[in-house]
């Protein structure tokens, strides 16, 4: 009889232990981690009271490296003195203990010299920490002539991913124009009432070749001259991109290689009704834009005239979706569009003028409309599931908007209503013949309407 033995290698007798305390040791540090998360998903009030729980909590909640601060006006003028003790004593001990600080947001209210001051020494000395990850800035002076510039060293963070700063109409400002920047790791960058220099803007924006989103939607130039220029170029990673800007501007976008782009707003703010309409932004005559065939979220606002606009959109975006205009520069009384690619459809800021619109898209599932009256609606390829109105009324409706209104209500599944009325046009022809208004109505009543509002406002 012939025996068999099986050999079976083994660990050196050490091994197994120094693993099992490597592995241990690795839980244990994901405890303060741990603890952190669980803190950070509580309300703040909550999260607060785990600091009676036991001292490893205690610790947790004194080096949580979220900081959130918000030092805003009060009729106790004391509470935002104290407010801004507060806020220096935690960041004094952070940076002395080198806590790490991973996300910093700060709300403000500049009201004077000592409170500018705080906002610019806070900023300064966090946005220099490695640790940095992203920064939430809210800042708003109390005087419409206070003017807050930013440190320079917000953008020396070479491992921020996400700056978002917001201010009140060009009050906060990016001073330098040739400022240097570090922050190649940024990921989304949000400037929204920021006044910047078109220098200073460019060279962040071929500076951080990983922006993923870039939203601009109200920003002001340092030249009374406005921008001239943005460009947006050689972003392989970027798929949401969003500007807005005066329309007084004559500003070229000059927008390529940006492959994997899905989201594009650009909106002009006009201060009259009407205004000479602007070139559309893709208008290789006005501006060197290639968007790629990406995109299937499209919004504009205030450059859209006419059909050659339209003409524009459907030669232009083949995989288009979603489709978002607001019709301030409108000057025909119809529209007409066809797409076959299109689910949702938005006009907004619609003039009174605009009496027809007509679809042809047979993937439409929901529309929304926005205007100072209803123009006849007609979808003939489409099976809506949604459709929203709201409707800002200025002139007196008659039995006509009625008819109007009901014929609306059957073109979709569900529907949702709004309707404002200006207080100089509450003498309404109530008077209607109610009786009639029935026999004209072809439609029995509308069960389909989901939510119902009235509105009287002051003009």
């Amino acid at each position: 009889m012939v025996g068999s033995t099986s050999y079976r290698r083994s660990s050196p007798p050490g091994r197994e232990f120094t693993e099992l305390n490597l592995m241990m040791k690795r839980e244990v540090e994901d405890v303060p981690e741990l603890m952190h998360r669980i803190q950070l998903w509580l309300p703040i009030e909550e999260a607060a009271r785990t600091c009676v729980l036991s001292k490893s909590w205690l610790h947790a909640w004194s080096t949580i490296p979220t900081l959130r601060f918000y030092v805003l006006n009060t009729r106790k003028r004391k509470t935002k003195s104290m407010k801004l003790v507060e806020v220096e004593r935690t960041l004094i001990r952070y940076l002395r203990d080198g806590i790490p600080i991973q996300l910093f947001e700060l709300v403000i209210d500049i009201e004077n010299q000592e409170s500018a001051s705080h906002a610019e020494k806070w900023i300064r000395s966090v946005s220099t920490k490695t640790c940095l990850k992203k920064i939430f800035l809210s800042i708003f002076p109390s005087s419409v002539c206070a003017l807050f510039t930013l440190p320079d060293e917000i953008l020396l963070g070479e491992n921020l991913t996400t700056l978002r700063v917001l201010a009140s109409r060009g009050t906060v400002s990016v001073r330098s124009h040739h400022p240097v920047i570090k922050c190649v790791s940024l990921r989304e960058l949000h400037l929204d009432g920021v006044c910047i220099s078109e220098e200073t803007l460019n060279l962040i924006l071929s500076s951080c070749s990983l922006l993923v989103k870039i939203e601009l939607p109200n920003i002001y130039s340092d030249s009374c001259e406005g921008f001239k220029t943005i460009k947006v170029i050689n972003l392989p990673f970027l798929y949401a991109l969003s500007i807005g800007l005066d329309g007084w501007q004559s500003t070229s976008l000059e927008i390529r290689d940006v492959p994997n782009l899905g989201v594009f707003s650009y909106q002009l703010f006009h201060s009259a009704r009407l205004w000479d309409p602007h070139p559309l932004p893709f208008n290789a005559n006005a501006h060197s834009i290639s968007l790629g065939s990406n995109v299937t979220q499209l919004m504009l606002g205030g450059v859209i005239a006419d059909n050659a606009g339209l003409d524009m959109i459907k030669s232009g975006f083949p995989s288009l979706e979603g489709l978002t205009l607001h019709l301030t520069s409108w000057i025909l009384g119809s529209f007409h569009f066809t797409c076959a690619s299109i689910k949702r459809l938005s006009l907004q800021s619609c003039p009174e003028s605009l009496i027809d619109v007509q679809v042809h898209a047979p993937k439409l599932l929901f529309f929304d409309f926005g205007g100072d009256m209803l123009p006849s609606l007609l979808f003939p390829d489409s099976s809506l599931w949604h459709i929203d109105l709201s409707l800002a009324l200025h002139l007196p409706v008659d039995a006509n908007f009625f008819l109007k209104m009901r014929e609306a209500l059957t073109l979709s599944r569900n529907c949702d209503l709004r309707i404002i009325i200006t207080e100089n046009n509450s003498k309404l022809p109530f008077n209607i013949d109610i009786e009639d208004l029935r026999r004209r109505l072809l439609f029995p009543p509308a069960t389909n309407v989901q939510e119902l509002e009235f509105e009287t406002v002051e003009e």
